[in-house]
């Protein structure tokens, strides 16, 4: 009988070990289950933030264009565009080392933003400068400041030399003066392209224009049409009344001399009997000015000649300089004035010495 015993009580203790052995079982199972379930849940979450991550990098535009706000840089001469096209005419040419505001781009093109208005230009020629995330408004504020123009708030006039039909009537070369001048010359000839000096200081005028916008500078000119009747004290007088802070007159230079060449600049003598008071001024962007074209273009520097016989520069009360781009009697220089690339290395050469005027003020 006890034999019995022993074998039911060691049945009981075998069945109990298989119960407690089961449930033991199920509990790991049950935490193994919840793990796991803990662990793809993670991987959801972090598949769901990579997700938006390259959501926001990768903003698009209507136009296709992926959104930024940069600054680019350009590296050659470049033209700017309407349209992301090369069908059509530019609406502006720029200088290489000329800074743009970049919003947006796509294999090919940048969208850019000049005063307001949205180019294109061929992504090939800038080059980025540094990137602030559309996102952040601090680090778009600290860009925007270390990169702000010297020609923000300057205004500019320009003016293209002479015109197409002279004018020969004179008037005083400066106030109240007794010397009388014609009011417009002829201008000269180039002696080998036949290129009529009013067409050729337009058309750097206009690119001048092109760059100096470019920087920020607002800029007044004072003809872009070679059909005008504009004396030599007028046109300083409509740069006194819209209160210039600089005032640029883009001339061509002749000499009997057929080996003459390079340019230099003008401005009046300390003693001048009419506007003395600003001579500081003016020889100072006359030398900024020569420097940034001299360094622009390689050529030769005649220096700043100072003279109280230009009435353009006599009647002004801003400051002023009379700028020789070359001698259009040099058959070389000539021939190299008439070109667009040369012209824009002139026009780069100006806006560099105007920025160094007022960096320097």
């Amino acid at each position: 009988m006890k034999k019995v015993y022993r074998t039911l009580l060691v049945c009981m203790m075998i069945i109990l070990s298989a119960f407690v052995l089961a449930a033991c079982g199920k509990k790991d199972a049950g935490k193994k289950t919840t793990t796991e379930s803990s662990t793809e849940a993670s991987e959801d979450v972090a598949s769901t933030e990579d997700t938006t991550e390259a959501t926001t990098e990768a903003q698009v535009d209507e136009e296709g264009f992926t959104i930024v706000n940069d600054k680019v840089t350009t590296t050659d001469y470049v033209n700017v565009r309407t349209a992301p096209s090369t069908d059509g005419d530019p609406a502006m040419q720029l200088a290489d080392g000329v800074e743009l505001d970049r919003i947006g781009y796509n294999d090919e093109w940048s969208k850019v933003s000049i005063k307001g208005e949205t180019y294109y230009v061929y992504s090939e020629f800038v080059k980025a400068e540094g990137a602030a995330s559309s996102g952040d408004d601090s680090s778009t504020e600290e860009s925007t400041q270390e990169t702000s123009n010297v020609g923000e708030g300057k205004l500019i006039c320009i003016d293209a030399g002479h015109q197409a039909t002279p004018n020969t009537d004179t008037e005083p070369v400066g106030p109240g003066a007794e010397d009388k001048k014609a009011k417009v010359s002829a201008g000269n000839t180039g002696v080998t392209t036949g290129t009529e000096e009013y067409e050729l200081n337009l058309e750097v005028a206009l690119k001048l224009q092109s760059a100096l916008e470019a920087r920020g500078y607002t800029v007044k000119m004072i003809r872009t049409s070679n059909d005008v009747d504009i004396s030599n004290a007028a046109r300083a007088e409509l740069a006194n009344s819209d209160n210039a802070d600089a005032f640029i007159r883009i001339h061509a230079n002749g000499s009997t001399d057929t080996n003459a060449s390079g340019v230099m600049t003008v401005c009046q003598t300390k003693d001048n009997p009419y506007n003395a008071d600003i001579y500081d001024s003016c020889k100072r962007l006359s030398a900024d000015v020569l420097s940034g074209m001299a360094a622009a273009t390689g050529a030769n520097s005649e220096g700043v000649w100072e003279t109280d016989s230009m009435s353009g520069i006599n009647w002004c009360k801003v400051p002023v300089t009379i700028v020789e781009i070359g001698y259009m009697t040099n058959s070389e220089e000539d021939q190299k004035l008439v070109t667009s690339d040369y012209q824009n290395l002139l026009a780069k050469g100006i806006a560099d010495g105007i920025d160094a005027y007022f960096a320097g003020k």
